[in-house]
């Protein structure tokens, strides 16, 4: 749960970094939102999905990947890299087409397929630092 925390406010902080307009480029009469603005509405509509479809997709991706007998730490590692991003793909293609049904061009899919794959790869390499590492067990 602590992975899908971190990884929603690095999923924010990025997001808003990319979209955010400095004051010399923006236009007159218009509202852009701010930095902070941005990461807060990120954080309260992709918290919810890296908790409740995050969790869930890591705990069956880690659950598959045990299947297989790869012993070599890069091969784990690739192999639900692999993982982590089909799902990221296939839940950001799936998130507008139950948000916005017949209003999904194939530019819109293709955004949202996108982010998805971002977000599940922030959230694999944010897991993988705090069990790697076990930051957060008791000695």
């Amino acid at each position: 749960m602590l992975a899908a925390i971190v990884a929603a406010i690095i999923f924010a902080v990025i997001y808003s970094s990319i979209s955010y307009v400095p004051q010399s480029q923006r236009e007159y009469n218009t509202y852009y939102f701010g930095f902070f603005e941005t990461a807060f509405f990120v954080i309260l509509y992709a918290g919810p999905v890296f908790l409740m479809v995050g969790i869930p997709c890591s705990i069956l991706i880690d659950k598959l990947s045990e299947l297989g007998n790869l012993h070599s730490k890069k091969n784990k590692y690739i192999k639900r890299l692999i993982f982590y991003s089909i799902a990221g793909l296939l839940v950001g293609t799936v998130f507008p087409l139950i948000l916005m049904p017949g209003d999904n061009s194939l530019s819109i899919l293709f955004w949202y397929s996108l982010i998805g794959f971002a977000a599940s790869t922030i959230y694999y390499h944010v897991l993988l630092l705090i069990t790697s590492n076990n930051l957060f067990k008791s000695k």
